[in-house]
């Protein structure tokens, strides 16, 4: 029993040695006039490096989506994952989160300025999302995710393409 908790407590310490915490995420807002809606998003993430190439995480926040006058749709997001880190290429890692996509939304039209029809729902997902990290010091780095392919609300997606391109910021300590 006391070569076993010997052993645990080893591979507990070698693996709090490699790991790291980090927190960051991605913000944005958009607001397009001519097409008359507009966007905002907050997309806070934490993470834990498990391993030089391996991470786990999970992103929660809230993005909403408006069109002047007629409706607004906001989305509250779970996004747990696991990162793997498939290539590194000088200072420019490339990897593939795994995640599983959770949204809790509430959709409001506006019918006339007094009444509005409210729905609500939950969206699930599954996926793999491509992305670029570029570390800038030894606690900063840049982080994009390049798309998206999987299955979510009985959609397939693949795309990797500008429409589907997320920046952020992580700071690791």
């Amino acid at each position: 029993m006391k070569k076993l908790f010997i052993a645990v407590v080893a591979a507990f310490i070698g693996i709090s040695a490699n790991a790291q915490f980090y927190v960051g995420g991605q913000f944005g807002i958009t607001s397009n006039s001519e097409s008359n809606y507009s966007t905002f998003n907050i997309l806070p993430e934490v993470g834990y490096s498990i391993a030089d190439n391996m991470a786990v995480g999970a992103v929660v926040g809230y993005n909403t989506y408006a069109t002047k006058d007629v409706r607004s749709h906001g989305t509250f997001v779970l996004q747990p994952y696991f990162r793997y880190t498939f290539l590194e290429l000088g200072p420019v890692n490339i990897f593939a989160d795994a995640q599983l996509q959770l949204g809790f939304w509430n959709d409001k039209v506006y019918v006339t300025d007094d009444t509005t029809n409210s729905t609500s729902g939950t969206d699930f997902g599954v996926g793999i999302a491509p992305g670029i990290a570029i570390p800038v010091s030894d606690n900063l780095s840049f982080v994009t995710h390049l798309g998206q392919l999987g299955y979510y609300n009985d959609t397939f997606m693949f795309g990797l393409n500008a429409n589907n391109v997320l920046c952020g910021v992580y700071y690791s300590f």
